[in-house]
């Protein structure tokens, strides 16, 4: 991979891209202390959108959907391998793409670009990074997590390799 992000033209092409490489660094859905009680703020790459909605998963099974102050409440479960979202009468099955302590990335199951509907992935990230950056920079510090990991990765690699010379030197 190239020191460099390349440019993206929308959230969808950067999610596609980043996860041939980040998927592996993700947590799964059953770790529920990784996204549960926390405010999760909504990305978009949509310049009309400046809405600012908040989604928070609380361990008794609400669902708070929160736009610009006001509150909206349903249930979420973790269920059939992934979120079911009960909200404004309709329940929907979210499956993870990316989950960490700073993102969280669901895709709705089944394919809804060809159906019509405009994003692929439902991108939300934690309140404090997604209130103060755009996607393109949110892309960008996913991007430092695979070159980060990639790094610690290399020199544990690094180290084994130097200690498997140290013994087989030292058995000779």
């Amino acid at each position: 991979m190239n020191e460099e992000l390349p440019e993206f033209k929308s959230l969808d092409q950067g999610i596609d891209f980043l996860m041939g490489y980040l998927s592996r660094f993700s947590e799964d859905l059953y770790e529920q202390e990784f996204y549960v009680n926390k405010r999760w703020r909504e990305v978009r790459d949509d310049v009309h959108f400046q809405e600012a909605i908040l989604h928070v998963f609380e361990e008794n099974g609400s669902y708070l959907r929160i736009l610009d102050g006001d509150i909206y409440t349903g249930k979420w479960e973790y269920t059939l391998g992934g979120l079911v979202i009960q909200f404004e009468g309709r329940h929907e099955l979210y499956e993870r793409v990316f989950l960490n302590e700073s993102f969280f990335i669901l895709k709705k199951h089944g394919d809804h670009t060809s159906k019509g509907r405009s994003a692929k992935y439902f991108f939300i990230a934690t309140e404090s990074l997604a209130r103060r950056m755009e996607w393109t920079d949110l892309l960008t510090i996913m991007y430092d997590i695979y070159k980060s990991n990639t790094n610690y990765m290399m020199i544990v690699l690094g180290f084994f390799v130097l200690v498997a010379i140290i013994v087989l030197l030292s058995i000779l």
